[in-house]
């Protein structure tokens, strides 16, 4: 398999089953090239990882049609049934393009130097990487501990008048700037802030290209949520570019919503920016004419959702729960009587405030410190 964490939570949640046995190729690729010297190695396309460990040469064509179809027309494509020979021979295609060849060589490899038993580590942790918290949370120490090392050694030896341009956008030390928190990169020293300002500058005028070239075409592929920070960036031509980008992105992903779902749509089929979007959404009820049908009730159900995992949030952790207090406010416009908002969302919002106030005292926004 190729980066399995997706395929792996999709069988865990839907199923109550846990993947094993599996042998991931992203996984070996990236042990590989920690081997081989990397620190901050990129994940590679299944095309590449083909071609970098002799695998079957594939034309993209075929996937890259059903993956514009699935990003922009059509959410469930996946449930349809029966399935089309193309979305037959596409999930096919991530099999057949790795065996026996890409299999056999990054075995051999990994058993060369010794590295299996850590390479099946790393697959455990991308098995669990959406199931148990723990696994991506050592995943991302693991990570930052390499990205601190690397800037610390480019605040070091680097001059005071290192430009981005200076760096191989292909290499660890670009990445690790890529990486660090902008906050974090003004905390390590001038020079450090300096080039994580000139990265994210570059990366907006990047991006905000691409979305004036292909429009309502663009492909949302990834979260978002990074890019709210820098709205509050230091330097105001990053945070007023974002903030421009931030609601063009949100534009396209509720257009997207509104062609790829209808009213019977379930929340699973949703990417996480276009639930992103639907959380961007300020609607007065659940009949709010402001807002197109679709969309609407689909915003009504995540914030049911999103309400639910806070509560079984809570029901684990008790008084050691926290709650920000504009989510607090949130819930308790749910339960305000005049509020049109969807019955089951009022009586569960209902239901979980009741629990807060007994555990933590009438309108007491939980700061997880309840008893002490």
């Amino acid at each position: 398999m190729q980066s399995c964490s997706n395929d792996s939570a999709a069988f865990y949640h839907q199923f109550n089953l846990t993947l094993k046995n599996v042998f991931d190729t992203q996984c070996a690729n990236l042990l590989i090239q920690e081997h081989k010297g990397r620190r901050l190695a990129p994940p590679l396309k299944l095309a590449v990882i083909c071609e970098e460990y002799g695998g079957k040469g594939f034309s993209t064509e075929l996937k890259d049609g059903i993956k514009t179809e699935w990003l922009k027309m059509t959410g469930d494509i996946w449930a349809k049934r029966p399935m089309t020979e193309e979305m037959i021979l596409y999930a096919a295609g991530d099999v057949t393009a790795i065996v026996p060849e890409v299999y056999e060589n990054q075995k051999r490899y990994l058993e060369d130097n010794n590295l299996l038993a850590k390479f099946e580590e790393r697959v455990e942790e991308e098995i669990f990487y959406y199931i148990d918290h723990s696994f991506k949370q050592k995943r991302r120490d693991r990570v930052d501990a390499n990205v601190k090392e690397i800037i610390r050694n480019i605040d070091a030896t680097y001059s005071s008048n290192a430009s981005i341009i200076d760096f191989n956008e292909d290499g660890d030390e670009y990445r690790a700037l890529k990486r660090i928190h902008f906050r974090e990169a003004a905390d390590v020293s001038v020079l450090i802030d300096r080039l994580k300002t000139e990265l994210v500058r570059k990366d907006f005028i990047d991006l905000s290209e691409k979305l004036e070239q292909e429009g309502e075409d663009f492909v949302l592929m990834r979260s978002k949520v990074h890019l709210f920070d820098y709205e509050k960036h230091p330097d105001k031509l990053i945070a007023n570019t974002a903030k421009i980008v931030n609601r063009k992105l949100n534009d396209i992903a509720l257009k997207d919503v509104r062609t790829k779902y209808d009213m019977q749509s379930k929340l699973v089929f949703l990417s996480q920016i276009e639930k992103e979007a639907l959380r961007s959404m300020r609607p007065s009820g659940f009949d709010d004419p402001d807002f197109p049908q679709v969309t609407l009730h689909l915003y009504w159900l995540l914030m049911e959702e999103d309400l639910q995992k806070k509560f079984d949030e809570f029901k684990e952790t008790q008084r050691s729960f926290k709650m920000g207090e504009g989510y607090y406010k949130k819930m308790k416009f749910y339960i305000a009587r005049r509020t049109r908002v969807p019955e089951s969302l009022k009586r569960k919002a209902r239901m979980f405030k009741n629990e807060l106030d007994r555990t933590f005292g009438r309108d007491v926004v939980p700061s997880g410190n309840a008893g002490v």
